[in-house]
């Protein structure tokens, strides 16, 4: 039984510092953005009252960048394929995020409920297929995309930019607690 859990983590990668510094990064950017988008909501950038979302959009380019590096690491074709997939949709939506800031803000709202709700349930089908180690973190941060994405969904509280920006920067904050987790598994089940 512990053989086939060690073959299982090490599906997705077998470094763990990685997973937790890239975790603590993700966290880090998440609690800023967060507590930025609260006390300086109305921030211009590149030119538009977008609040912080540029920002978010460049960090969301780069989590799908790290992602590939991670698929392009794992010694598995489900690990491959998990991290890949996930990699191309934070880069394309990263992208179109960046680069649909100069219409308007209402317009941005679909797209990020596609992507909170995609992300959202993405991570929890992906726990009945892969066994992940402590799944109840990444299970709790898809239930926390999804509701994030129903909130903007219904407008409430807002569906100002700040807001939007808030709920990417929790979810990516979410995303590197469930890494740090991850990491902290396949450190003490390799340490066994």
């Amino acid at each position: 039984m512990k053989e086939k859990n060690r073959i299982e983590l090490l599906q997705f990668s077998s470094r763990p510092r990685w997973y937790s510094i890239r975790g603590a990064v993700m966290i880090l950017f998440g609690l800023v953005i967060a507590f930025l988008c609260i006390t300086s909501p109305e921030v211009y950038i590149l030119s538009t009252n977008f609040s912080w979302v540029p920002v978010v959009a460049l960090f969301l380019i780069l989590v799908g960048i790290f992602r590939f590096l991670d698929a392009f690491g794992t010694i598995s074709a489900q690990g491959f394929l998990v991290n890949i997939q996930g990699g191309i949709l934070d880069v394309v939506v990263g992208f179109l995020l960046l680069f649909g800031v100069s219409g308007q803000a209402g317009s941005l709202n679909l797209l990020i409920v596609g992507y909170l709700l995609s992300q959202g349930v993405y991570r929890n089908v992906v726990l009945t297929v892969a066994k992940i180690p402590n799944g109840l973190s990444t299970r709790v941060t898809g239930v926390i995309s999804i509701i994030l994405a129903i909130l903007i969904w219904f407008n409430w509280p807002t569906s100002a930019p700040w807001f939007l920006a808030l709920s990417l920067s929790i979810d990516i904050g979410s995303r590197g607690w469930a890494l740090i987790v991850l990491a902290s598994s396949i450190k003490n089940n390799v340490d066994d």
